[in-house]
């Protein structure tokens, strides 16, 4: 009886054992599953970083290639059919306006017309053509009389080119010549020939800035008074 029960005893330990190994061997078999899946995520994350970066860096050449390098001086008539059609409409009109001015019947409408396509056209290409229309404004204005609106013009045509427009220094000087003549402002004279002669001090106006600027407080009884002075020398 004492041997039969220490073999069912031996039996259901046994039974244990082979439970308990059982479930060890399952838990074992989950961990390595999970390391597994883990390892192949890892993986496929590194695969679509890499091709993410290699599109990022195609992307970036094919950028980088169709980017120019140097900004190219602009063409005068361009390549676009509507900036060449807007460049004649331009000069079609300005050429109008010289044959008014030729005739002494200068329209201020027509003047105030061609000013807004010669400003669209800067806003839109801004090359150095721009320029030269809307310094073609400001003459305009200046010939009719309306000496504020060709001062903007002027203004900003220096404020805008500086030193990429030969009509740059010509702006800055025919703004303060305005000031000084027309508008009697001397004030604002004094400071654009003060501003000329320090950003344009070889400019072939220079010379007339100069002399402008030393008779600017001087009336013109003065100025007749040093000019036979001079001449009786």
């Amino acid at each position: 009886m004492i041997i039969n029960q220490r073999l069912i005893f031996l039996f259901f330990q046994n039974r244990f054992l082979a439970m308990k190994f059982q479930i060890l061997l399952f838990t074992l078999l989950l961990i390595l599953g999970g390391c597994t899946s883990e390892q192949t995520a890892n993986q496929e994350a590194t695969k679509t970083k890499v091709s993410t970066t290699s599109e990022t860096a195609e992307m970036a050449k094919e950028e980088t290639s169709t980017t120019p390098s140097a900004k190219k001086e602009p063409i005068r008539l361009g390549k676009a059919p509507k900036r060449l059609e807007m460049q004649e409409t331009i000069e079609k009109m300005h050429e109008n306006l010289m044959t008014q001015m030729t005739s002494g019947k200068l329209n201020p409408k027509d003047i105030d017309t061609y000013y807004k396509k010669s400003e669209l056209y800067m806003s839109i290409y801004g090359d150095t053509l721009a320029a030269e229309y809307v310094f073609n404004a400001a003459d305009l204005y200046h010939g009719i009389g309306d000496y504020d609106k060709a001062i903007e013009m002027w203004h900003i045509i220096y404020k805008t080119y500086r030193d990429d427009h030969p009509k740059a220094p010509h702006a800055m000087f025919q703004c303060a010549f305005a000031y000084d003549g027309a508008l009697g402002r001397k004030d604002l004279a004094k400071n654009l020939y003060t501003k000329f002669l320090k950003t344009y001090p070889d400019h072939e106006l220079a010379k007339d800035a100069t002399a402008l600027l030393k008779n600017l407080n001087k009336s013109p009884e003065d100025l007749i008074k040093e000019f036979q002075k001079k001449n009786a020398q």
